[in-house]
């Protein structure tokens, strides 16, 4: 009797720990068994100074249904990040079950716009500020733009117009995105009589 009452014991011993550790029939598929792989689809440089570099991810594996964060920063159904400025991102995409994995993605720069006053800057103010009714000896503007020693200056406040598309005025035809990105750029890098 006791050793039909061990071997009884043993037995449920073994089906218990069985059933317990992989053995069982209720069992259900990891659904990390398939890693998260993340995919670099596209990168933008970002323009040196700026925020305006981006990039695009996918992810593959896992649980699918993914979203994406940088940084560990707030989750994004769309895998695309922009308004960047160059430098290295942590991507994390994360699975509707969990799943997760992170990669680094570096957002280059492009070489600033390398401008001349002389040959750049000075002819956009001669054509488009200094004119009649504008920036010149009697025109409605509080200074005349005849040149660098009145242009640098004022360097700061003629990004911050151009920019805002109020230099010139709007009764005035209005300056190229390329003259735009011209005069930032001469003001960028240090507004230099060159």
């Amino acid at each position: 009797m006791k050793t039909k009452v061990l071997f009884s014991l043993i037995a449920i011993a073994l089906i218990s720990f069985a059933c317990g550790n992989d053995g069982g029939g209720d069992d259900q598929p990891d659904p990390c068994a398939t890693p998260v792989v993340i995919t670099v689809t596209n990168t933008i440089n970002a323009t040196a100074g700026q925020s305006d570099g981006s990039f695009t991810v996918t992810a593959t594996g896992g649980s699918g249904g993914f979203e994406f964060s940088i940084d560990g920063g707030a989750l994004q159904s769309s895998g695309t990040f922009t308004d960047l400025a160059a430098g290295t991102y942590t991507v994390t995409a994360t699975g509707t079950s969990g799943c997760s994995n992170t990669l680094q993605v570096t957002v280059g720069e492009n070489s600033a716009l390398q401008v001349s006053f002389a040959s750049d800057v000075l002819p956009i103010l001669e054509m488009r500020c200094a004119t009649a009714g504008c920036h010149v000896a009697g025109g409605n503007a509080p200074f005349a733009i005849n040149g660098f020693s009145d242009a640098q200056p004022r360097a700061a406040r003629f990004k911050a117009r151009v920019a805002g598309r109020t230099m010139p005025p709007a009764s005035a035809t209005a300056l190229t995105n390329q003259q735009i990105d011209i005069i930032v750029a001469w003001v960028d890098n240090g507004a230099q009589d060159n």
